[in-house]
C-alpha cells in the first residue's frame, strides 16, 4: 500500500506524509473517531463506510485495484478531502456525469447531508463538488487540463480567506493598525492590507508616502462612528445592512473612504425605497452626495406621480432647482398649465422668502396654452403677475401668441411647445384598396403596443396630398378629396393639425388646385436653424418656414411652383420650374430645396433640381442614376435619400423600381444602396429615429394597393419589413410628429384650443 499511496498521491503534500506515518487498518478508524474525522472529514467509521459502498461500483482498474477495499475508499476520501482530481485513480465507467446521492446514508446518519458530483468529459475539465451540510465542511473544485498539466480553480477559497480575516479581527490578531471616527474614541483594530485592497483611500494613505502609514492609531475626521463600522464590517464581510437612520451615515463614511461597492448599494436601496413620503428628502441626499442614478430616478418618480405628490404636504418642501426641472419638463403628465401655476404659487407662498424666484419659476408656465379665460380669471389677479416686470412680459408673450393662430407655427419656444416628449410616426389619408374609398384618418404607431392609434381625423379626405411639418404643426395641402385617376378631383384646401389640442383648422387655399404633390417638403427639422428674411416687394420670405409645392395635374400640367407664408396665411408664386412635372419627389437640406424625378411630357425623368429661395432661382444638379416618377425623398444626415417609385417596362407597361440610391449634395454625387425588398409607389416616408420609414403606397407588379411599411437603416444599409397599416392605402402620407403619448390619447380630458382661427 505504501507503494502505491506514493505513486498516485503526490499532489496530498503533508497529509501524505502524516497518512505513511499512519497505521491505516479498519480497527484504528473504528476505534479513533478522532482519527475518522481528520483523514476523511466523515463522524465516524459507519458512514465513511456507507459512503464508500456508493463509490465502490466505479473503482474497477488502475493502480488501485491492488489495493483493498478499505485502502482505496482511504485514498478517495483524501483526494475528495483535498480538492484534488479524481480521475487519475482510473475510474472506468462510460457516464459523463455521475451524482452521488444516498438515501441510506441519511437513514443512518440523519444529522448529515452528503451530496457529491463528478463530472468528465471528453476535453479533460472536470468539476467536482462534494459538500457536507451541517459539518460546515465544504470543497469545490473546478480542474481543466494542458497535456500533463492541471490547472485548479476553488470558488470558496475566497469567501473562506475573507472569513479567516474577520475572525482574526474579531479576536485581535496581527492587527497592524488602529482606526478611529472623527466623532468618537471607539477603537478600530483591522489590517492594513484588507483597508488598502478595498480603497483606494487606504491604500493611497499606507502606500503612499502619507505621515499615516506609520502610524499605529489614525483619527479619521471625515467619517463617524457608526459610518466607519459599516464600512469596516463590509471590507471583512462583504455583507452590509442598510436603513434610513444608519444610511446618511453609511453614504458619507462610502464617500469619503471611496468604497464604491457601498455606495452602489446605497444607491440601490435609495431608489427601491422612494415614495411620495420620502421623495424630496431621497432627492436631497442624492444631491448632497452626488448620486446622479438617484437624482435621475428621483426626477422620474416626481414626473410621472406629480399630481399626487400636489396632494401631499411634502410638495412644498421640493427645492427650487428641482421644482423648476419638473415645471420645464415636457415628461411632466396629467397636468394642465393652470394646475402648474396654481402649484408654483402654493411652492411661493409657503416662505415669504420663495418670492425671490417667482419670475424663474413662473418661466416655467407655458402661459400661451392657457386659454383666455384662464388668464384672466386665474392668472392675471395674482399680484406679482401683474407687477414683477418678468411676469408682465410673460402674459404680454401669451396674449400676442393666441391673437394671431396662423403665425403660431413660426413663433414656437419653450412655452409654447407641447409637454410631451413622445415623437411617433404619423400617417394620414389615402386611398383603400376595398371599393377605391379616400380616407381621412390621422393615425399614429404605438411602438410600445405594437397598433396604430386614431388621433382626429382631417375635416376632409385626402389622398396624393403634400404634407409639410413646420414648429410641430402638420400642413395637409390639396390632394384630391375623391379617387380619380385623371386628377378631376384636385383640391386647392389647405388645412393645419395642432397636436396640443388634436384639432384642425383651415388655413389659405392654393392659387391653383393640385395634386400627385411630393409626400412632404419640411418635417420636424427647418430648411435652416436661423431664421432669415428679405424684403422682396410686399412680401416676407421666412427661409426657415416655408412650404414650397410644385403644382401638377389640373386638366393640363404647369410649371408653376407656390410658396406659403405662414406670418401673413398667403400663397404666392415664385420661380417656376423649367418643365410640367409631376408624381415628383422633394426634400429639404441646408436652406435648399431638393426635387427629383416625376414624368413630364410622358416621360419618366432622372433630373435634380434645387431651388434657392434667397436668389428665387432653379438650378439643376446631377441626374439620378435611375429613372423614376411616383417615389419618395428624404433627408438623413448630409444624404438626400430617393427610394421606390415606377417607371416603363418598354413601351407602355408600368415596373417598381426596387433601386435606391442617396444623393451628397457637398459632393453632387449619387450612390447607389441596398435595394427595396418590395416595390412601393406614391407613398408616405417619414424619418424616424434616423431610420427611414416607407408606407403604404401601391405596386405595379403586384397591380395592388399594399399595406406595408418599410424601414430603411442607413448605417447598416439594410431593409426590413417592420409592420402593416390597419389597410392597404395608396397615396398614403407619413411625417413624425411629437404628440401626447398613446396611453393619454383615450383617458384625457378634451383640451380646449386658447383661441380658434376666424
Amino acid at each position: 500500500m505504501e507503494d502505491v499511496l506514493r505513486q498516485n498521491t503526490t499532489e496530498l503534500g503533508d497529509l501524505r506524509t502524516k497518512a505513511l506515518d499512519t497505521q491505516f487498518n479498519q480497527e484504528s478508524f473504528e476505534n479513533n473517531e478522532e482519527k475518522t474525522k481528520f483523514y476523511t472529514g466523515l463522524p465516524n467509521f459507519l458512514v465513511l463506510l456507507q459512503v464508500f459502498q456508493l463509490c465502490e461500483p466505479y473503482i474497477t482498474c488502475g493502480p488501485m485495484s491492488v489495493l483493498s477495499k478499505f485502502e482505496q475508499f482511504i485514498l478517495v476520501l483524501l483526494r475528495l478531502r483535498l480538492n484534488l482530481p479524481l480521475k487519475d485513480l482510473a475510474f472506468s465507467h462510460q457516464h459523463s456525469f455521475v451524482v452521488w446521492t444516498s438515501h441510506s446514508l441519511l437513514g443512518a446518519c440523519p444529522t448529515y447531508h452528503l451530496t457529491g458530483s463528478l463530472v468528465e468529459d471528453d476535453d479533460a475539465h472536470m468539476k467536482v463538488a462534494l459538500g457536507y451540510g451541517d459539518m460546515g465542511v465544504s470543497a469545490h473544485l473546478q480542474a481543466s487540463k494542458t497535456g500533463n498539466t492541471r490547472f485548479f480553480t476553488s470558488n470558496t477559497h475566497s469567501s473562506v480567506v475573507l472569513q479567516g480575516f474577520d475572525q482574526l479581527r474579531i479576536e485581535g490578531l496581527l492587527c497592524d493598525v488602529t482606526l478611529v471616527a472623527g466623532d468618537g474614541d471607539e477603537a478600530f483594530p483591522v489590517h492594513r492590507a484588507m483597508m488598502a485592497s478595498s480603497s483606494d483611500y487606504f491604500k493611497a494613505m499606507f502606500t503612499g508616502g502619507m505621515k499615516e502609514q506609520d502610524l499605529m492609531c489614525i483619527k479619521l475626521h471625515g467619517v463617524n462612528r457608526i459610518g466607519l463600522k459599516k464600512i469596516i464590517d463590509f471590507i471583512y464581510t462583504a455583507k452590509l445592512s442598510l436603513n434610513m437612520e444608519n444610511l446618511q451615515d453609511t453614504l458619507e463614511a462610502a464617500s469619503f473612504l471611496q468604497i464604491l461597492p457601498v455606495l452602489d448599494f446605497c444607491k440601490v436601496f435609495l431608489i427601491s425605497g422612494v415614495s411620495l413620503d420620502n421623495c424630496v428628502e431621497v432627492g436631497r441626499i442624492a444631491n448632497t452626495y452626488n448620486l446622479t442614478e438617484v437624482d435621475k430616478y428621483v426626477n422620474n418618480f416626481i414626473l410621472k406621480n406629480f399630481p399626487s405628490l400636489l396632494s401631499t404636504g411634502e410638495f412644498v418642501k421640493l427645492p427650487f432647482d428641482r421644482l423648476a426641472f419638473v415645471l420645464s419638463s415636457n415628461s411632466l403628465k396629467h397636468c394642465t398649465e393652470l394646475d402648474l401655476f396654481k402649484a408654483a404659487c402654493r411652492w411661493l407662498r409657503y416662505e415669504d422668502v420663495r418670492m425671490d424666484y417667482a419670475a424663474k419659476l413662473m418661466k416655467n408656465i407655458r402661459f400661451p396654452l392657457m386659454n383666455p379665460q384662464e388668464l384672466i380669471n386665474h392668472v392675471q389677479t395674482v399680484d406679482f403677475m401683474r407687477t414683477d416686470n418678468t411676469c408682465v412680459n410673460l402674459l404680454l408673450e401669451a396674449s400676442n401668441y393666441q391673437m394671431m393662430p396662423y403665425m403660431q407655427p413660426v413663433m414656437q419656444s419653450e412655452r409654447t411647445a407641447i409637454r410631451s416628449d413622445s415623437a411617433h410616426l404619423v400617417t394620414l389619408g389615402g386611398v383603400l384598396r376595398q371599393q377605391l374609398v379616400v380616407s381621412k384618418e390621422l393615425r399614429l404607431f404605438d411602438e410600445k403596443a405594437h397598433e396604430w392609434k386614431a388621433l382626429a381625423p382631417m375635416d376632409a379626405p385626402r389622398y396624393q396630398h403634400g404634407i409639410a411639418v413646420i414648429g410641430n404643426f402638420l400642413y395637409v395641402v390639396g390632394g384630391q378629396s375623391n379617387y380619380d385617376t385623371k386628377g378631376k378631383t384636385a383640391v386647392d384646401t389647405v388645412f393645419r393639425y395642432d397636436p396640443r389640442y388634436n384639432k384642425w383648422m383651415q388655413v389659405a387655399c392654393l392659387n391653383e388646385k393640385e395634386n400627385l404633390l411630393p409626400p412632404q417638403r419640411t418635417q420636424g427639422t427647418p430648411l435652416r436653424r436661423r431664421w432669415k428674411e428679405r424684403r422682396r416687394g410686399a412680401r416676407w420670405i421666412i427661409l426657415s418656414l416655408f412650404m414650397y409645392l410644385k403644382t401638377s395635374i389640373k386638366v393640363k400640367l404647369t410649371a408653376t411652383v407656390e410658396c406659403y407664408n405662414p406670418r401673413t396665411n398667403e400663397w404666392t408664386y415664385v420661380a417656376k420650374m423649367n418643365e410640367p412635372h409631376y408624381g415628383h419627389a422633394g426634400t429639404v437640406y441646408g436652406g435648399y430645396m431638393y426635387i427629383s424625378g416625376g414624368i413630364t411630357h410622358d416621360t419618366f425623368q432622372k433630373e435634380l433640381m434645387c431651388f434657392d429661395p434667397d436668389a428665387d432661382k432653379w438650378t439643376q444638379k446631377a441626374p439620378m442614376t435611375t429613372v423614376r416618377g411616383l417615389h419618395c425623398m428624404c433627408t438623413v444626415g448630409d444624404r438626400l435619400y430617393v427610394i421606390g417609385g415606377n417607371h416603363f417596362r418598354g413601351t407602355s407597361d408600368y415596373d417598381d423600381v426596387l433601386s435606391c440610391e442617396y444623393y451628397s449634395p457637398a459632393l453632387d454625387l449619387w450612390t447607389p444602396i441596398a435595394a427595396m425588398l418590395r416595390g412601393q409607389s406614391d407613398v408616405g416616408v417619414a424619418v424616424f429615429e434616423n431610420k427611414i420609414y416607407v408606407v403604404g403606397g401601391y405596386s405595379w407588379n403586384n397591380r395592388c394597393m399594399v399595406e406595408i411599411v418599410q424601414k430603411y437603416d442607413p448605417e447598416k444599409d439594410e431593409w426590413h419589413k417592420v409592420f402593416d397599416l390597419p389597410e392597404s392605402l395608396g397615396g398614403i402620407r407619413a411625417c413624425t410628429l411629437t404628440v401626447f403619448p398613446p396611453e393619454d390619447l383615450s383617458c384625457s380630458p378634451s383640451r380646449e384650443s386658447p383661441l380658434s382661427a376666424p
